[in-house]
């Protein structure tokens, strides 16, 4: 916990922007501020600790990440058997979700979709399952935000997006893939800042990921998009190793 001395202009946004503390904790953190929307410059501010991660959130990623593959191998069993451990580990993890002020919209989109992946799931519908699975990992990304982190989660983002547009395209969904890597590329471009120049390899090499995979998207060739979004995966695989020696 760190304490802060507000400046001319300050505001709680641009702290809690500065300290990378959500809005929500730095506000509940500083109970002696009765308007959030007006501090004066000498007012002392409590920078709060983030919380650690709860490992029921990578236990939820973890399986919704394998569930894709058992849905494209048609284990649907397996499925089954992981969507339960899901809603087991969801169910454990609300409490500090909450503590942690995680916006009930994520928290509810987080359910939404473990719903609608058992449904799908069992009426066997593998590509809208597979969406859902994707998701999660989504979710959770953005609930790992209010977490004390290692990896930032834009770098799950990239993975994640990477897999919806191989998704996509098996559907035969080029529109949707498109939108994708746009967001995708919007992703990278806050990620890449946060590298240096002892990064420059895997930098150029993501570089070339992207762009390798936006001319496979548009000339809508199959094989290719599918193998330049599996090298974004790896590629992401790669930052995370890099964020993970750097800030553990």
């Amino acid at each position: 916990m760190q304490q802060y001395i507000v400046r001319p202009n300050d505001t709680l946004f641009l702290i809690a922007k500065e300290f990378n503390v959500p809005l929500a904790q730095l506000i509940n953190a500083n109970p002696h501020i009765t308007n959030p929307n007006v501090i004066h410059p000498g007012q002392t501010i409590i920078i709060p600790d983030l919380i650690p991660i709860p490992n029921q959130l990578l236990v939820i990623e973890t399986n919704a990440e394998e569930i894709i593959d058992d849905l494209y191998a048609r284990d649907i069993q397996t499925v089954r058997n992981k969507i339960e451990v899901i809603k087991m580990n969801m169910q454990d993890v609300l409490p500090q979700l909450r503590q942690a002020f995680v916006q009930e919209n994520i928290i509810n989109e987080l359910n939404q979709a473990i719903r609608n992946l058992e449904r799908y799931t069992i009426q066997e519908r593998l590509f809208p399952a597979m969406s859902q699975a994707n998701q999660i990992t989504r979710f959770v990304a953005d609930a790992l935000d209010f977490f004390k982190i290692i990896i930032p989660p834009d770098v799950r983002r990239l993975a994640y997006f990477a897999r919806q547009i191989i998704i996509n395209i098996e559907q035969n969904d080029w529109g949707e893939a498109r939108n994708n890597y746009d967001r995708a590329l919007n992703v990278w471009n806050r990620i890449k800042p946060e590298l240096d120049a002892a990064n420059s390899e895997d930098i150029d090499y993501m570089e070339r990921v992207l762009e390798n995979l936006d001319e496979s998207i548009r000339r809508q060739q199959y094989s290719s998009t599918i193998r330049n979004a599996i090298l974004m995966v790896d590629a992401a695989d790669a930052l995370a190793s890099i964020f993970f020696e750097r800030n553990r």
